[in-house]
């Protein structure tokens, strides 16, 4: 008993300090977990071994596991997306490219690996799938355009149960004694019954979301609970479209207007992340890393070919549709493996062994041979590519400037300059026409700072500024802003120093202590210069840093801080500063 709860106490641990790893190298998650798990696992130092901790239950649960992630991506699918082309090249890629992929991954593998037939066929289907916990962090890295990361998300999320399925269903072919085989009608059904369990998840969740008489928790574990209990009944119909109910339900409850689902945040937040983590340190674990090295060069040359012909001719699918040539090259240079594949050839490949099935040895070695190859090569390649077609960091960070008084439209016209984009909301016409002249778009109508909609002003904003003249509604919003977002995101405008506060907000106060933003606000309706200050330059000797532009870093997207008195803005060698000139 001691030694199975020091091998689970040290998955969490090993998968916890992993992801912080990542994060501090900046590199995708993914590659340090795979180290990890195969460091300590069964091949490595012998820490963990998966089949000894779990015995029968480790596939079960890894695939619950893997049904609560992909539902936590499916949160993120809206309909909205599916514009300018992204519907047709997302339906092009699920289908005819998974028909090219696993084709060209089936013949590589029989032919380079000399595996029976029947297990390449089974093989090449576990490979078909990508995953956004591979993708996303990559496309992170990456920043391009959302229209590019759209694509790839929505193939990312979606192909992987397709690909589940197609491998469960020729799995169920050995059982018939005709492996290899593959029953379309099998598949069209499972996609059937995980859709329909999956809308009758949502449409079950729409009181329970709905009710003032839960908290905010109560709802996140009654979610829990239910992306479980459809994958449980979805699988209990016809096996493995538990995956399919599991993103039926997610995407249900992303593109419905009845109820918020913004409480459910916290799978994205904290579970997510946690299971994905342990998945992999398990998986890893349970690789025989002398087998990978065992298919020598042959093992190369097939993941040279899924990288250089598969993916490739798979893009191909594109033609026609409204992306750039540029951008179709980018199509056909990402589709790294992840988490599904990994768990499907575990769960496949040890239950084929133990029945003796010719060439079942080779299925978990070659499927991570094939997912640490293409992570490796995506995660190093991909991100030179996209700078050298010039579609890295196309997605500049955004401010949303609620309120447009002249000194701050100074200060957005500023940041424009230094690298953001900037929106002004307001109500009022003359600012409205103020931001205009200044080439500052804006907009005014409602403002619900819950909408999290695809088409919404707050979508993928990097800063709020809480600056108009009105103090009641610079506190409530900056109030309701810092509770939906990042505090550290909201900059709110100071009261007036004889006004007590109406709301306690942890949004953060623009500029210094004291009388400095009168002085600010006076010297920039004077019409006073600002400057942009480049990352490598010094701020001039009397001027006051008004705000700094940072890049983005490995997996940290770009970002916007305005100077508070808690975080004045300082040059630090990577920031791109706006600066109010010293007076002259």
């Amino acid at each position: 008993m001691d030694e199975i709860l020091l091998g689970l106490s040290l998955v969490v641990i090993l998968s916890v300090l992993a992801r912080l790893s990542a994060t501090w190298m900046r590199v995708p998650p993914i590659v340090p977990l795979l180290i990890v798990g195969m460091a300590v696992g069964i091949s490595g130092l012998g820490l963990i071994d998966p089949v000894k901790l779990l015995g029968p239950s480790l596939s079960p649960a890894v695939e619950i596991a893997v049904g609560i992630i992909l539902f936590e991506g499916a949160l993120g699918l809206k309909r909205e997306e599916l514009a300018s082309g992204v519907r047709g090249a997302v339906t092009r890629l699920i289908t005819i490219g998974v028909v090219i992929t696993w084709f060209v991954a089936t013949v590589s593998i029989a032919l380079l690996l000399d595996v029976p037939h029947e297990v390449s066929i089974l093989i090449g289907a576990t490979v078909i799938v990508s995953g956004p916990t591979v993708v996303l962090p990559i496309l992170d890295f990456i920043g391009p355009t959302q229209k590019v990361r759209r694509v790839l998300k929505w193939e990312g999320i979606l192909i992987d149960p397709i690909g589940a399925i197609i491998a469960v269903v020729v799995f169920g072919s050995f059982e018939n004694g005709v492996g290899g085989e593959f029953d379309l009608v099998e598949l069209l059904v499972s996609l059937g019954v995980g859709g329909l369990v999956g809308a009758a998840g949502a449409m079950l969740m729409f009181p329970i979301l709905g009710t003032k008489r839960l908290a905010g928790r109560d709802k996140v574990a009654a979610t829990l609970m239910m992306v479980v209990v459809c994958f449980a009944v979805a699988d209990a119909i016809l096996a493995d479209s538990g995956l399919v109910a599991t993103i039926a339900m997610g995407v249900a409850l992303a593109n419905q207007r009845r109820v918020r689902i913004d409480q459910v945040a916290e799978f994205k937040e904290t579970l997510v992340p946690i299971l994905v983590g342990i998945l992999f340190v398990l998986l890893a674990a349970n690789v025989d890393i002398d087998q990978v090295i065992d298919l020598g060069w042959q093992g190369l040359v097939v993941i040279a070919i899924l990288i250089f012909v598969a993916r490739p001719l798979a893009a191909l699918a594109l033609v026609g549709l409204p992306f750039t040539w540029k951008e179709k090259v980018f199509f056909a240079s990402m589709a790294p493996r992840g988490i599904v594949a990994a768990s499907t050839a575990s769960a496949f490949g040890l239950e084929l062994t133990e029945r003796d099935v010719p060439g079942a040895e080779y299925i978990i070695p070659v499927t991570f041979m094939i997912i640490i190859g293409t992570v490796l090569y995506y995660s190093l390649v991909s991100p030179w590519l996209a700078r050298l077609l010039g579609l890295a960091g196309e997605h500049r960070p955004a401010l949303l400037m609620i309120g447009a008084p002249p000194w701050a439209l100074t200060v957005g016209e500023g940041l424009t300059r230094a690298g953001a984009d900037v929106t002004v909301w307001t109500e009022d016409p003359d600012e409205a026409r103020a931001a205009a002249e200044r080439g500052l778009p804006s907009f005014g109508g409602p403002l619900d700072p819950e909408d999290n909609s695809a088409d919404s002003p707050l979508e993928d904003v990097a800063a709020f500024a809480v600056v108009s003249d009105d103090d009641s509604l610079n506190q409530l919003l900056s109030f309701q802003l810092a509770e939906l977002y990042e505090a550290n995101q909201v900059y709110r405008r100071r009261s007036p120093s004889d006004a007590a506060p109406i709301v306690n907000s942890e949004a953060l106060e623009l500029f210094h202590d004291g009388d400095t933003e009168t002085e600010v606000q006076r010297r920039l309706s004077a019409g006073e210069p600002v400057s942009v200050v480049g990352p490598l330059a010094e701020v001039p000797e009397g001027a006051i840093p008004l705000a700094a532009v940072i890049p983005q870093s490995g997996t940290m997207p770009a970002k916007i801080h305005l100077t508070t008195e808690e975080k004045p803005v300082k040059q630090d060698g990577r920031a791109t500063l706006l600066v109010l000139d010293a007076p002259s």
